[in-house]
């Protein structure tokens, strides 16, 4: 098999791109021999599509055995090489032959590991983690040698209902009604975590009513990981009719401003939806369908994401039979050396809920009520030694001081550690302190504008975030950046800056501040602070995003005053709450 770290990385049970259900049947169809699909591979287009270099001849000999196993990199591809683009790289993998892409026979590696994780996550294919292979299941033949479209559909509605995202997805349009992928994508996965992150839906309506050009392009581009998720489910859930997509007027107000517009990848379950729905949950004439939850599923992107599974698996397997407090699942924990504390525990059991499975509270006591199929801890060599990261670290001890910001919010903290993620980071920032607090305020964030803007009465704060994994030095050119926008907010002068972004702010606004928000300070940021603070006479500071929640919480239980919150940003210094 590859590398150990293939099968611990793989997000198997999360699917973003893969949307066709007859694609799907193809892909299932290569583990049956001599299914058209399995010919058309073997005779036409692995001879014409693939290198003997990248195995052609191994991959044929592998599809012409009566019992088809593959490994996985077999399937999906080798991947990008040093000097290739996802245009002109070569076909490598069985799946990347199976499907035909848009304008080359073959899809890239990344479609084709899509449509793996599709099949194996609604249990079509079976995933074997020693060995990194795949093969077919008995659904799996069952929905491929369907010899009717009601056969084919049987086998869908069990593979699709045994999928704890899909059932989720499909409980939410049931009891909350019309929905966008963004309302759908706000209560899908595991609570303040990087890897299920969700756009803000206010401040997407803001952004299309200030910038209606730009309309399409957020539309279709501005999304998290979650929204994704979300959207490709109800592609597959149109396909079956049990979801119907409606566009949706979404209507936001920003203090006396009212934001109005139409967000097509909107959503409604329909009556065979509603009808299918309670096959998942069972009747008193209808069995309740198992859930397949696998290892992989249970965290996605952490850096600690092995421990976070582990920790999570021992929870539902334990939980699974029998009724068990907090303190119950805290004290088993203990027994194999994770200590964790009630409210991560807790929000684990929110997180469960929210990836699909129905946890059930009887007296402060919880159930996990779905029978769990596929559920192991794979056996890793060095799996004992599995530790919390530093940046979970810190996430627990401030999730154990929220009482009044939802925990949801916690995932401003390993956004900040992400370079990737500067956008996600700015926008979750301003609908922190814009809908949890008595602020009004914009994310910006484009091209010559601040990342945000805050304000309330008088007080204004220019904001710029910068996510870094290794801490934040504010160099001197972001610095002489925040100058920049600091004399544009003065002057106000079209000439010098065509875009106005200044305007966001009320006319009521007379006293300006700024604020730099990242993971951690490092270096001579108080230097280029101060520096700021002599050249433009404007008085600012720096806050790290645990700090920021720590600000948050005490403005919203009131053990700060927002005339007090201000003040802290006079220091020229950085904003602590911690040790």
């Amino acid at each position: 098999m590859d590398d150990m770290s293939d099968f611990t990385e793989r997000t198997l049970g999360w699917v973003q791109e893969a949307s066709l259900i007859t694609s799907l049947k193809d892909v299932v169809s290569v583990f049956v021999k001599d299914s058209k699909m399995n010919k058309a591979l073997r005779k036409d287009k692995l001879p014409r599509l693939i290198s003997k270099e990248d195995g052609r001849d191994e991959f044929i000999k592998l599809l012409s055995e009566d019992n088809i196993v593959i490994p996985y990199s077999y399937l999906k591809g080798r991947g990008l090489v040093k000097g290739e683009t996802r245009a002109t790289s070569p076909c490598t993998g069985i799946i990347q032959a199976t499907l035909k892409g848009q304008r080359r026979e073959y899809q890239s590696d990344w479609p084709a590991d899509s449509y793996l994780r599709w099949a194996i996550s609604i249990g079509f294919l079976v995933y074997d983690r020693v060995e990194d292979t795949c093969s077919i299941s008995n659904l799996g033949r069952r929905y491929v040698n369907a010899t009717s479209s009601l056969d084919e559909k049987k086998a869908l509605t069990l593979g699709f209902l045994s999928n704890p995202p899909i059932v989720r997805v499909m409980s939410l349009l049931e009891s909350q009604g019309h929905l966008t992928k963004f309302e759908i994508g706000s209560q899908l996965g595991f609570v303040g975590e990087a890897g299920f992150t969700s756009i803000p839906q206010d401040l997407i309506v803001q952004a299309i009513v200030d910038e209606p050009e730009e309309r399409t392009n957020i539309l279709r581009d501005v999304e998290g990981t979650s929204d994704k998720y979300a959207r490709m489910i109800c592609s597959w859930l149109q396909q079956l009719g049990w979801v119907q997509q409606v566009s949706k007027e979404v209507i936001v107000s920003v203090g006396s401003k009212e934001y109005k517009t139409i967000i097509p990848q909107s959503f409604r379950l329909t009556l065979r939806g509603r009808t299918a729905l309670k096959r998942a949950y069972g009747t008193s004439s209808v069995k309740r369908i198992p859930k397949y939850v696998m290892w992989e599923m249970l965290s996605t992107k952490p850096s600690d994401k092995r421990y976070l599974r582990n920790r999570r698996a021992k929870i539902i397997l334990y939980m699974n039979n029998t009724f068990r407090t907090l303190e119950d699942i805290q004290k088993h924990l203990e027994k194999d050396n994770y200590k964790e504390s009630l409210s991560t525990i807790a929000d684990d059991l929110t997180g469960f809920e929210q990836i699909g499975l129905s946890v059930a509270n009887v007296n402060n006591k919880y159930k996990i009520m779905d029978s769990i199929i596929g559920l192991e801890i794979p056996v890793i060599e060095g799996n004992e030694k599995f530790e919390k990261s530093a940046i979970s670290e810190l996430k627990d001890t401030i999730r154990d001081k929220l009482v009044a910001i939802p925990h949801k919010y916690l995932v401003l903290i390993d956004l900040s550690f992400d370079g990737k993620s500067n956008r996600d980071f700015e926008l979750q920032t301003i609908d922190l302190l814009t809908k949890e607090l008595d602020f009004k305020g914009f994310r910006l964030g484009d091209t010559r504008k601040p990342d945000g803007i805050i304000f309330r009465s008088e007080n204004g704060v220019i904001i710029d975030n910068k996510a870094y994994k290794e801490g934040y030095s504010l160099p001197m050119s972001q610095a002489d950046e925040m100058i920049r926008y600091i004399e544009e907010n003065k002057t106000r002068d079209k000439t010098q800056n065509s875009n106005e972004w200044w305007k966001h702010f009320d006319s009521t606004v007379r006293e300006f501040r700024y604020l730099f928000v990242s993971s951690v300070f490092v270096g001579g940021f108080r230097d280029r602070l101060d520096y700021i603070s002599k050249r433009t006479s404007v008085n600012g500071g720096a806050i790290s995003s645990a700090n920021l929640l720590l600000f948050a919480e005490g403005l919203k239980s009131k053990n700060i005053t927002y005339e007090d919150g201000f003040k802290l940003f006079d220091r020229n210094d950085e904003i602590s709450f911690t040790s």
